[in-house]
């Protein structure tokens, strides 16, 4: 009986240990979609303040980040989010 509950006492932080890693490298993988994400639409956006420039590219690769992790393709995603930005920002 003491084994039973040891051996599923360690089952259960395992899988607890693993389930946390999996959240973090989720984590730092959206971090990083964001940031290549948001260098990539400041570059192609011809607006000279920069302070625009950067509420754009947030709200925009925030959108795609939240489109994209409810399962939504990276296209549909993209397509979606940048009409949202320019219907709002009137691009």
């Amino acid at each position: 009986m003491l084994h039973k509950l040891l051996f599923n006492g360690m089952i259960t932080l395992l899988i607890l240990e693993i389930s946390m890693n999996l959240k973090a490298e989720a984590k730092q993988k959206y971090s990083l979609i964001k940031t290549f994400c948001i260098a990539s639409l400041k570059s192609k956006l011809n607006i000279k303040d920069k302070q625009k420039k950067k509420e754009i590219s947030h709200f925009t690769c925030d959108c795609f980040l939240e489109k994209y992790k409810s399962g939504s393709s990276m296209k549909s995603s993209r397509f979606y989010c940048k009409n949202k930005a320019a219907e709002k920002y009137n691009l």
